[in-house]
Parts: C-alpha cells; sequence; structure tokens
C-alpha cells in the first residue's frame, strides 16, 4: 500500500537528481561550445542536491522495505496459527 508521502518524496527524489543532471549537462555544454554559463550551482550545490535527492529516495526505499516486512510477519504469524 502506497503512502502519499512515499510518492512526495519518490518525485521530490526524481526532481532533485534531474536538477542535478541538468546542471551538469549545461556545465558540459559550456565547456564544449565555449559559452557563458547559464547557470551554476557550483560544487556544493551539486553535493547538497544529490545529498537531498539520495536522502528523499532513501526514505521512499526504507518505508516500502518496512511495509513488505510487516505483511511478511502479519503472513507468517497466521500460518503458524493455522498450524
Amino acid at each position: 500500500m502506497k503512502k502519499r508521502s512515499d510518492i512526495w518524496y519518490l518525485v521530490s527524489a526524481g526532481l532533485l537528481f534531474g536538477v542535478f543532471l541538468l546542471n551538469i549537462f549545461l556545465g558540459k555544454a559550456t565547456l564544449v561550445f565555449d559559452m557563458e554559463p547559464i547557470i551554476s550551482v557550483g560544487d556544493v550545490g551539486e553535493f547538497l542536491l544529490l545529498l537531498a535527492a539520495v536522502i528523499c529516495f532513501m526514505i521512499v526505499v526504507l518505508h516500502r522495505e518496512n511495509e513488505e516486512s510487516i505483511v511478511k510477519t502479519k503472513s507468517a504469524n497466521v500460518a503458524e496459527e493455522d498450524i
């Protein structure tokens, strides 16, 4: 069962990672085409974007893993009661 907060964390992780990749590609394009950078987040900004994306993703993974373990525990308890 998916919770609404899990979906928002997953969307947030995707958006943050997308902004991180966009910054990388724009930085590479400015080097290849010898242009002025349109937007530059900087090294610390890139780190913080990637860190926030990973944290949001790990929150979703841990929530879903917890839900699956609860379901498995309930089914194991039901199986023990049937014996």
